[in-house]
């Protein structure tokens, strides 16, 4: 009796797993059905000018590639753009020492971008530093972290951490003291990745060592083919159908001209619940979704381009190339 009671329960859980994976895939489809691609004519991009990384503009349509931004007297080093591509924030930096283990960065500036007016505006100077970390937390808020050895006391580091809405208003400014021989150095929080689809219908998880997709009413998740392997960077593309995935080996050496990272950039199609397209090589540091693009980097240094996807053919559609490299944040290496 109770094997049978036992049996009757079985049928029961497994008859609502397939009702809930048939809900889930009508509403898949219909997410794919109403899925509006937007329209973006160019992006900004950095890339050599003249022997100085710059700010380039690519026109999409025409496939061409003008320079949008470049001074005498510095280098971009970093370009950050808001999801929304309304707003961006770029550093530059005129002179690079090192100093202890970390990059110093000596008379920054900070500018910022007003995508739809073409606008450059100059923020601030930045204080020197052996290290700056910064990104969006949000398309409204830009975080600046600039960590910096304390001029009286060698093993004290100080951290500034500034916080700009995307008006290039500052809204808050923060200093922490850290004694490195106790607190450690400081480590900073970065915003959280995007592991959950924006309709809520997906969800990207790492699980014993490897990496996996679940849908929100299946009880069991699809598991992919990558194991060992840290989530650097997720993208859900505009159709709802495809996520990307930014991945690199959980231990590895730090990049150098002889041993540079290797990364994999890969498509996973959330209909077909696989992955339909994998590149592995050297230098996959970012990538962006735009409409039906997806734009990554590739390469070191000198020898860095930008390539072009189109997510529905998952084939090649362009390549952007500059003499002295190109990336869509940085030049990598440079």
């Amino acid at each position: 009796m109770n094997k049978i009671f036992i049996f009757i329960i079985l049928l029961f859980v497994l008859g609502c797993t397939e009702k809930n994976e048939d809900q889930d895939n009508i509403q898949l489809d219909q997410e794919i059905a109403k899925a509006k691609l937007s329209e973006v004519k160019d992006f900004l991009f950095v890339g050599n000018f003249s022997g100085l990384p710059s700010i380039y503009k690519y026109d999409i349509t025409t496939g061409k590639s003008k320079i949008f931004w470049r001074h005498d007297d510095e280098r971009v080093f970093d370009l950050l753009i808001s999801s929304d591509r309304k707003a961006a924030y770029f550093i530059t930096k005129r002179t690079q020492e090192l100093k202890s283990s970390q990059p110093a960065i000596e008379k920054g500036q900070l500018y910022r971008i007003d995508i739809e007016s073409n606008k450059v505006d100059l923020v601030t100077q930045l204080d020197e530093g052996i290290q700056i970390v910064c990104f969006w937390t949000d398309d409204d808020r830009f975080t600046l972290i600039i960590n910096s050895i304390d001029k009286t006391i060698a093993s004290y580091i100080n951290k500034n951490t500034q916080i700009y809405n995307k008006f290039g208003k500052l809204l808050s400014d923060k200093n922490e003291i850290f004694d490195i021989t106790k607190d450690g150095y400081p480590v900073t929080k970065f915003s959280e990745l995007k592991y959950t689809s924006p309709n809520g219908m997906f969800t990207v998880l790492e699980k014993n060592d490897s990496v996996q997709i679940k849908q929100t009413k299946t009880a069991k998740p699809t598991k992919t083919r990558f194991v060992h392997k840290e989530i650097k960077q997720i993208g859900w593309a505009e159709n709802s159908k495809d996520v990307i995935l930014l991945l690199s080996d959980k231990i590895e050496n730090k990049s150098s001209s002889s041993n540079p990272i290797k990364s994999l950039l890969a498509i996973f199609d959330l209909q077909k619940k696989k992955t339909v397209k994998i590149f592995e090589g050297v230098g996959y540091k970012h990538f962006a979704l735009i409409g039906d693009l997806l734009i990554f980097d590739e390469g070191f240094g000198k020898d860095s381009f930008i390539r072009l996807i189109k997510i529905s053919q998952l084939e090649d559609s362009k390549t952007i190339k500059i003499v002295g490299g190109c990336g869509l944040r940085n030049i990598a290496g440079i």
